[in-house]
């Protein structure tokens, strides 16, 4: 095992990197190192290979944001404090507390320094393969697929700033050096608003596609834990823009706006089939948002959006209730989901839902008293009788090969895009595709619901888009940007619960190292960049 000594800051950003020396958790032994000498060829391919598996970290480790916007968006819930879930996950909402001595803030802004960092390993290795030396040592295949992967890599971490902050900058291997300390460092310029961030990375996921479209050649495996062909990587690079491009909007009106048609267009181009990776987390693979939120001790499933498959009248029993009385059980009697969706456990009663598990979900085998069951000065209301299974395999048996992309994902946006595009028939027929199989009624371009799920909580059945917004979720737990498709996708659709932060200021440290003074804020029920009341308005406490 590697020391857990902190690295080196990557390659010259230092600007970018400074605020990240307070964080003294265990790095990922993958993680690239660009300080290290570029003296050969294969120097420079380990570099730009290396540089996905640092964005990933900041993406999905158990150390980054994802399992408190996990908690946000009502995914999973849990009143531990690790990770900023329970601070984050609140009612009512608090802002993001934007002070480098908070104990929340490394996990926040994590995102934003892993893929700085990730940008500037690709950077360096970029501008080092326009070295004749290291140029003619490398075959054309060995140096298109390298430039196409950093390409790549360049329109992910981008995307992932866009989606997630509030502004950012836009850095690749020409951007202007300035001697700083001692060494050439990028000027970074001033900030750009995300949706500028937004269309820099879409411009590298096109650079990406040109590059790599028809190409013969194979990704090293470790470069992503996945071997794909040019063609592949051609194919995911449009399937990630169009995630992305979706998951850009902070309000329901700048979802509306979005260029569907495009997005369409990069669905249609997409994956074929599910992107597997390899994420083994004794590999410096982990991903730490499906391990802990699956993780039954640490994980149950609120009811405020699960609870909208409920038929019997128990959902809207509960949210009826303020929420200082919500809990697991109304008038003695358990709140049970009685629902004719298969991925939830079937059967009216305790007993008879525990020995019928759901495709996707499961009733505690035990009472969950001094596990999630805990903390009630947290709020009862996060407790519930339902646990996920679909994705705990991942840390219960190893199973370690997960996908990063669901064809289902892919599916259920276009049908998005054909509904804002006012083909309601053909949104209709893909939302059928995993309704059906779920053992629901099938949906029309009137939008019928027979099997009235969702049922919502104002006791109404869903419409067209509710049951789309139900199906992408219920097959996407824990995927996505940061695995939190459910907070993006929410953000959008403007189903937050009201004060939920719209997005993420610069990360404090970056704006002192900057200049960029005073650093701000955003969220909390009267904030800025707070979400307004949610479309679902669950009960008067909001």
């Amino acid at each position: 095992m590697r020391s857990p000594l902190k690295y080196l800051l990557v390659g010259s950003l230092l600007f970018l990197g400074q605020a990240a020396c307070v964080d003294l958790d265990i790095q990922n032994p993958n993680h690239p190192d660009a300080a290290r000498t570029l003296s050969t060829p294969e120097d420079v391919l380990s570099l730009i290979g290396e540089s996905f598996n640092g964005w990933f970290y900041g993406s999905y480790s158990f150390f980054g944001a994802g399992l408190a916007l996990s908690n946000a968006a009502f995914q999973h819930n849990a009143p531990w404090a690790n990770a900023g879930m329970e601070k984050y996950g609140r009612i009512p909402r608090i802002p993001f507390v934007n002070r480098i001595s908070d104990t929340d803030y490394n996990y926040l802004t994590r995102p934003w320094y892993y893929s700085y960092r990730a940008l500037a390993a690709v950077a360096d290795g970029l501008r080092a393969l326009e070295d004749p030396e290291i140029a003619s040592a490398l075959s054309e295949e060995e140096l298109t697929s390298a430039r196409a992967f950093g390409r790549f890599v360049q329109g992910m971490a981008h995307a992932t700033i866009a989606v997630l902050f509030s502004e950012g900058f836009v850095v690749d291997e020409f951007t202007e050096l300035v001697e700083r300390g001692g060494r050439p460092v990028p000027n970074p310029g001033s900030p750009v608003p995300y949706h500028q961030v937004m269309e820099a990375a879409k411009g590298y996921f096109e650079d990406c596609i040109v590059l790599s479209r028809g190409a013969g050649w194979v990704l090293p495996e470790g470069w992503m834990k996945a071997e794909l062909t040019g063609s592949e990587l051609a194919r995911t690079a449009h399937s990630m823009r169009a995630r992305y491009a979706a998951a850009i909007a902070r309000t329901l009106a700048e979802r509306e706006a979005l260029d569907w048609q495009a997005i369409m267009s990069d669905v249609d181009s997409g994956i074929t089939h599910d992107l597997v990776l390899d994420m083994d987390d004794d590999d410096g693979w982990a991903n730490g948002v499906l391990g802990h939120g699956t993780f039954s001790g640490w994980s149950q499933m609120a009811y405020f959006i699960y609870g909208m498959a409920d038929q019997s009248g128990n959902y809207q029993a509960w949210n009826a209730l303020s929420l200082r009385d919500k809990n697991h059980t109304v008038d003695g009697n358990p709140v049970l989901i009685v629902t004719p969706d298969l991925r939830f456990p079937r059967g009216s009663t305790l007993e008879e839902q525990r020995a019928a598990p759901g495709l996707y979900f499961r009733v505690n085998g035990v009472a969950e008293t001094g596990n999630t069951w805990a903390r009630p000065d947290r709020g009862t209301w996060r407790w519930s009788w339902y646990k996920h299974t679909r994705g705990s395999e991942y840390w219960t048996q190893a199973a370690h090969h997960q996908p990063e992309i669901r064809m289902e994902e892919m599916n259920l946006l276009k049908a998005e895009a054909l509904y804002h595009l006012n083909d309601r028939e053909g949104a209709a027929a893909i939302i059928n595709q995993t309704r059906v199989a779920a053992g629901l009624g099938p949906t029309d371009a009137d939008g019928t619901n027979t099997s009235c799920v969702p049922k919502l909580p104002d006791g109404t059945c869903g419409g067209l888009f509710e049951m789309m917004k139900w199906e992408k979720r219920m097959e996407n737990t824990f995927k996505g940007p940061l695995g939190n498709l459910w907070y993006f996708d929410g953000r959008g659709w403007g189903d937050l619960w009201r004060g939920t932060f719209l997005h993420l200021p610069m990360p404090c440290g970056e704006a002192q190292v900057l200049g960029l003074l005073p650093c701000r804020t955003f969220g909390g029920a009267d904030g800025p960049m707070g979400a307004p009341l949610s479309v679902y308005r669950w009960n008067s406490e909001e």
